[in-house]
C-alpha cells in the first residue's frame, strides 16, 4: 500500500510541475478544482482535485485528454483517467476509487478576453470493483494561461 502511495505522489508531482499551471477551472456545483496542461493543444493532461471539507473524500482524478476539433470559440475533447483516494487509502480504504470517460467542451464566448472558458464535461464514472457508478455533469469556469 505505500508503494502505491509513494507512486500516486510522485505522478502527482510529475504532473503539476510538468503542467507548469497553463489552465485552471474550478468547477463549483462538484467542488472540483483542475489544474491542466494547455488545453489548446491537440493532446493534454488534467489533474482535478476534490475541494469539499471531508478528509475522507478528497479525492484526485488524473484525466488524459484529446481535442476533437480546433475551433477556438469552442474545444470538444474526449479522454478517460482515474480516481485515486490516497488519505482513503491510509485510513484501509482502496486507494483506487474507480474509472471514468469524459466528453466535455471548453468554450471561449468572449472576443476580447480569450483566456476565460465556459467548461461544460459529461462524465459516466464506474467504481474500482465495477459494482457500482454514476452519470456526472459538471459546469465550471475556465482560465488559459497561455494560448497557441
Amino acid at each position: 500500500m505505500k508503494i502505491r502511495l509513494l507512486f500516486f505522489v510522485a505522478a502527482l508531482s510529475f504532473l503539476l510541475s510538468e503542467s507548469k499551471a497553463q489552465s485552471v477551472a474550478y468547477y463549483p456545483f462538484s467542488s472540483i478544482l483542475s489544474v491542466s496542461t494547455n488545453p489548446d493543444k491537440g493532446f493534454w493532461l488534467d489533474g482535478r482535485f476534490q475541494m469539499n471539507s471531508f478528509f475522507s473524500s478528497l479525492a484526485t482524478e488524473i484525466a488524459p485528454a484529446i481535442n476533437l476539433n480546433k475551433n477556438t470559440k469552442g474545444r470538444f475533447y474526449f479522454g478517460g483517467g482515474i480516481r485515486a483516494n490516497a488519505l482513503a487509502a491510509s485510513a484501509g480504504n482502496n486507494f483506487m476509487e474507480g474509472y471514468f470517460i469524459n466528453l466535455g467542451m471548453r468554450s471561449a464566448p468572449f472576443e476580447k478576453y480569450p483566456q476565460v472558458q465556459i467548461a461544460f464535461e459529461l462524465s459516466p464514472f464506474v467504481a474500482s470493483d465495477f459494482e457500482s457508478g454514476l452519470f456526472r455533469s459538471r459546469l465550471g469556469l475556465a482560465y488559459n494561461f497561455s494560448r497557441k
